[in-house]
C-alpha cells in the first residue's frame, strides 16, 4: 500500500511541475502528448506494484 501511495505522490509531483509550465507557454499539443504518455506510465507503474503484491 505504501508503494502505491509513493507512486501516486511521485507522479503527482511530476504533473504539478510540468503542467503549469506547458499551460503557461500555451503548448497544447505537447500537454496532450505529455499527459497521454505520463498516464500510460502511471498505469503501468501501478500494475507493476500491484503485481509485486501477488
Amino acid at each position: 500500500m505504501l508503494k502505491i501511495f509513493l507512486m501516486i505522490l511521485i507522479f503527482g509531483v511530476i504533473f504539478a511541475w510540468e503542467i503549469p509550465q506547458l499551460v503557461r507557454k500555451g503548448e497544447k499539443k505537447e500537454l496532450a502528448v505529455f499527459s497521454f504518455l505520463a498516464l500510460i506510465g502511471f498505469a503501468l507503474s501501478i500494475l507493476m506494484v500491484i503485481r509485486s503484491f501477488i
